[in-house]
């Protein structure tokens, strides 16, 4: 029913339904000019649809997809749901657009040492001693040009060097598919690299690379931008010692590759770790104190503070160093999101609109969604979004709260030193408010993407945010303005020992009880409710946004009621086979084989012990290449390294082997070797009074083109 009915029916209202009525035409008027804040979850809603998705849609329903969305979001311009809808739609079509965009050829096999031919389109360092190249090859032994992939992610050693951008070269190289999941449903690295355009991976093996053409493809800004990250960072190497130094340089030139593993994991556990991405906080500060430090200079010149908008010229000047340093960090989308939330709030200071509010969040939301459309199914920008919405709808209702209160005569005519502390206590207090907004809305896809939560995560912001933006980041600044002049030392020892301040907090921190907190996986399902419900209480108006609430309570609840563990894990290879135990723990087989596979399971599933000491649980029984265990009822047998040899299978419920069974114990009423694993990737294998259920990596990605059709091995020459 209507309001316009409700009213016309007035005269016939009960007390009850003219309250029910009241109330519904207030809950209505107050949403009324926030339709466009639900244009970002609208279009990550229709996003999601698509990658969810068991096939690919044919492209017929995509344009019919984007001409429905375009024609409701037309006639929903005074109707939020239609327009909404069409929006839906629109981001349906736009997933469908992005991955027609990346279409290449993909490796269907893994080869021998073959020789490659191809032009180096990157390298970067990956770890202290490897690099990553990305390549455009133009010939492969033993493959045709059609079937070539546009890209290729190579591995290699620093040795190899670091080829230039542009350059022409030869190498012996052993190349692979795609991966696959380490588990059904899991994390699909495939699936980010194939929308990258790249169609391969491999390990460079020749102990050097040939150039045959030293072709500059990179601009002329470019390869400036390159050689000023390397200056730079000798720079900072020079002046200051390790580990500070590779830390400072992670924080100005977006290097990360050579900080020692014992900070990464410290800032890992203590919750820091956002630290060493350059993204929104650093853009943040970055530009916010290049804006506060323009306008305090401007402003003590009284004819440019009273003739000129000062506010608007700093604006600018930040936007600038902005744009600066997310080309000089060059770390990717994050750095490029953070740079468009950070350019709408300068931009809207420059025409004259509120700098901080949930509109700019929504247009920056919207607008990298637009660009990329994958970005709505990824951890990065799923936990800066929600952060960043807790922060501003914190930031509105506070600023309403003070207009409301105002500041009393009496709070002025206090002593300096009584406000000054008073601020001091307030900055600290603000700092550890926003941490625990940002932390617990950004924990949501943190603990679904990475199942790992920070308890400790709201005092270790609290007491490092504030160093990292007194001490580190304006001394960062300071420092890259005074390199040209050979006076970079000073600031950079200031830096540092801000650095060394962040190091002694996190390691603190990191060290009480109960810091290094793994989470199993929650589920999806229960996740999503959760986020939807901090969606509506922030962007809701008025009581109704209380209903956010009870939907996270929903959410909450969906958590302790989990959809079925697989008892048993199979590598996809067949390098190692896990199962559950009685208390719900993952036992390896074997405890080196297929460490990553098992490393990754172990997490998912809340464990911090390494696979060694996992495989030391009881459960399996090993003798001679053969593991047998019992798991609800049933007999489980793993072979390892007996093909060619005398099978003892017998008695078995479940046989695995790491190599073809062929026609061997077909008794046995499942048989999962090495060319199930070969066809459909790893395997979990859920028990229940039944006959076993079994999933495959390959089966849960469905028919879609990022998803590799296996092919036996290219043999080399």
């Amino acid at each position: 029913m209507s309001f316009a009915m409700l009213d016309r029916a007035g005269a016939e209202e009960t007390p009850r339904t003219a309250w029910l009525s009241a109330t519904l035409r207030r809950a209505w008027t107050d949403q009324q000019g926030r339709t466009f804040l639900w244009c970002a979850p609208a279009l990550a809603t229709g996003i999601g649809f698509y990658f969810a998705l068991p096939s690919e849609p044919e492209p017929l329903l995509l344009v019919t997809a984007a001409a429905l969305g375009v024609l409701l979001v037309w006639l929903g311009r005074s109707a939020g749901l239609l327009l909404l809808a069409g929006v839906v739609f629109f981001g349906f079509a736009l997933a469908g657009l992005q991955t027609g965009r990346a279409g290449t050829p993909l490796l269907a096999a893994t080869t021998g040492e073959v020789t490659v031919t191809g032009r180096a389109v990157s390298v970067e360092r990956s770890s202290r001693t490897r690099l990553v190249m990305i390549l455009a090859p133009e010939q492969i032994e033993g493959i045709e040009a059609a079937r070539l992939p546009r890209l290729l992610r190579l591995s290699l050693p620093e040795k190899a060097g670091l080829t230039p951008p542009g350059a022409r070269v030869v190498f012996k190289a052993g190349l692979a598919p795609l991966p696959t999941p380490v588990a059904p449903g899991a994390f699909d690295y495939g699936r980010k690299l194939w929308l990258e355009g790249i169609g391969g991976t491999g390990r460079v093996t020749s102990a050097a690379i040939t150039l045959l053409e030293v072709q500059q493809r990179a601009t002329p800004i470019a390869a400036r931008l390159t050689a000023l990250r390397s200056a730079m960072g000798a720079r900072i190497h020079a002046a200051l010692a390790e580990p500070y130094a590779s830390f400072a340089e992670a924080l100005i030139t977006g290097e990360r590759s050579t900080i020692p593993p014992e900070i990464n994991k410290s800032l890992l556990v203590s919750g820091l770790y956002h630290i060493l991405s350059i993204s929104g906080l650093h853009m943040w500060l970055v530009a916010g104190g290049v804006f506060w430090a323009v306008r305090a200079v401007l402003a003590l010149v009284p004819a440019f503070a009273l003739r000129f908008p000062i506010r608007k010229w700093a604006a600018l000047a930040a936007l600038l160093m902005a744009l600066f340093y997310m080309l000089l960090a060059d770390s990717g989308v994050a750095t490029l999101r953070s740079f468009i939330m950070v350019a709408i709030v300068f931009f809207a200071v420059i025409v004259d609109r509120p700098a901080l509010s949930a509109r700019n969040l929504a247009l920056a939301a919207v607008a990298i969604l637009v660009l990329d459309p994958k970005a709505a199914i990824e951890a990065s920008f799923q936990m800066s979004f929600l952060a960043v919405l807790g922060l501003v709808t914190f930031h509105e209702a506070w600023a309403r709260y003070r207009t409301g209160r105002g500041i009393s005569a009496q709070a002025m005519q206090r002593h300096w030193a009584w406000r000054l502390a008073t601020w001091g206590v307030g900055a600290f207090a603000a700092s550890l408010v926003t941490s625990l907004i940002a932390g617990a809305s950004s924990s949501l896809p943190a603990a679904y993407h990475f199942g790992r939560v920070s308890p400790y995560g709201v005092l270790a912001n609290g007491l490092a945010i504030p160093v990292v933006g007194g001490m580190v980041m304006p001394f960062a600044i300071l420092s890259v303005l005074l390199m040209p002049f050979g006076l970079e030392q000073l600031p950079l020892a200031v830096m540092g020992k801000g650095l060394e301040l962040v190091i002694l907090i996190s390691n603190w921190v990191a060290s009480l009880p109960g810091a290094n907190e793994v989470i199993a996986r929650p589920p999806l399902l229960a996740m999503t409710t959760v986020a939807v419900g901090v969606m509506l209480l922030c962007l809701l108006a008025g009581p109704l946004r209380l209903s956010g609430l009870a939907v996270m309570a929903v959410g909450g609840l969906q958590t302790l009621n989990p959809p079925p563990l697989p008892d048993v894990l199979i590598e996809t290879t067949g390098q190692n086979v896990v199962l559950r135990d009685g208390a719900g723990h993952l036992v390896p087989a074997q405890p080196r084989r297929g460490r990553f596979a098992v490393e990754k399971w172990l997490q998912a599933n809340g464990e911090e012990d390494s696979p060694g000491a996992a495989a030391k649980r009881a459960g399996w029984i090993c003798v001679e290449g053969r593991c047998s265990a019992e798991v609800k009822g049933r007999r489980v047998v793993y072979l390892v390294g007996l093909e060619g040899k005398a099978l003892a299978g017998r008695g078995a419920d479940i046989l695995i082997a790491d190599f073809p069974l062929r026609g061997a114990c077909r008794g046995i009423p499942l048989r999962i070797d090495r060319f199930d694993l070969w066809r459909s990737g790893a395997h979990a294998v859920y028990l229940g009074e039944a006959d076993p259920v079994v999933k495959t990596a390959r089966s849960e990605q469905g028919r879609r083109p990022w998803v590799v059709r296996p092919e036996p091995r290219r043999p080399s020459d």
